[in-house]
């Protein structure tokens, strides 16, 4: 509503305009006469733009729409012309000039009619489309964002059934260490239920996430997994990610690494943070194919499937969500460097730091 009476505003002040500088008219009757001929324009062009428009042009029918849009404005043209010679009978003098309906006054008003509603056409096409655009970008958003909480979403339940094996393992070995792995599984859940779901989080909160994820696994492991975990760089605390992304990569090391070998395994993680980029390293052995085994080997036993022709460990659907939730969030501002070899797999991931 507001645009529509700045936009007849406009269109008054600039006849009005017109009318001064170039007609040099100083008399004030003339700019109220002036007044009294918009309301013919506004019923031609609302005419146009709520009946004709989507009646006939907005369901291509071209011709009809030509023909009653064309009619609209002569009829529209004849009623100018019809107030100017009421007003010039009346007395006025600033219309006597065309105030017959000669054709050319009639071509004159009809060209006038003909810009006006070419105009406001234009400029409802374009505010729908602006309109139009808005709309698809909201719901694109909305399906972004849908779609981000799923692929966060499947993380969890992987998650918290790797961590309840943990500690359903040690339970069974009646471990002192259960407790503090109900502790660490309570911070946790804390923070996968109540923290997590924030677009963003302060990189310090995903670290300590990180750190009570590797002692719940070294805990598991004991002896048999040799980890590193350096930090380098800004304070994390002044830093903010989106969550969980880090925490899918350390998941894939332990699940296709130490967690499918038999025997001793090794994972080395580094955390490194400068102005404008976070970089995270990870490196986790590779399980040696059943065939290459050393023969006098005895299995270790732990929490998990049983050890047997693991999967590589670029193919694991938790990588696979991470990359699409990269794409999502950073679209090609980000990369993603996997490097699997017969004895190794690394992974080195880096995201702009806004």
């Amino acid at each position: 509503m507001v645009y529509h009476v700045l936009f007849w505003l406009c269109y008054y002040v600039f006849a009005a305009l017109i009318s001064l500088s170039i007609h040099h008219i100083y008399d004030i009757r003339f700019y109220a006469e002036l007044l009294t001929l918009m309301p013919p324009d506004m019923m031609m062009v609302y005419l146009n733009l709520y009946v004709l428009v989507p009646a006939f042009l907005l369901k291509r029918h071209y011709p009809a729409y030509f023909l009653t849009v064309l009619l609209t404005m002569a009829g529209n043209s004849a009623i100018n012309i019809g107030l100017h010679h009421l007003y010039t009978v009346s007395g006025s003098l600033f219309f006597s000039g065309d105030n017959t309906f000669t054709i050319e006054h009639f071509a004159t008003q009809l060209i006038n009619s003909i810009y006006l509603v070419g105009l406001t056409t234009g400029l409802k096409f374009f505010k729908d489309s602006m309109q139009q655009r808005q709309r698809l970008q909201e719901q694109e958003k909305q399906k972004i964002a849908l779609e981000l909480s799923f692929l966060k979403a499947q993380v969890h339940p992987h998650f918290f059934f790797n961590t309840l094996n943990n500690l359903y393992s040690l339970t069974l070995q009646k471990s002192d260490l259960a407790p503090d792995v109900v502790l660490k599984l309570s911070s946790l859940m804390s923070y996968m239920l109540y923290e997590s779901g924030a677009p963003y989080v302060p990189l310090d909160k995903e670290i300590g996430n990180l750190e009570n994820y590797i002692a719940l696994e070294q805990l598991r492991f004991g002896s048999r997994l040799a980890l590193t975990f350096k930090k380098e760089g800004l304070p994390p605390d002044t830093i903010r990610i989106p969550p969980l992304i880090l925490l899918t990569f350390v998941e894939n090391s332990f699940k296709h690494g130490i967690g499918q070998t038999i025997g001793e395994g090794r994972i080395s993680i580094a955390l490194t943070i400068q102005s404008h980029e976070l970089t995270f390293a990870i490196e986790n052995s590779v399980p040696l194919p059943a065939d290459d085994l050393p023969q006098s080997h005895t299995p270790i036993h732990a929490a998990g499937p049983p050890h047997s022709s693991p999967a590589s460990p670029a193919s694991g659907l938790g990588l696979r969500n991470v990359t699409r939730r990269l794409d999502l969030l950073y679209g090609t501002n980000y990369h993603l460097d996997k490097v699997e070899t017969a004895d190794h797999f690394h992974v080195t991931l880096k995201i702009p730091l806004s």
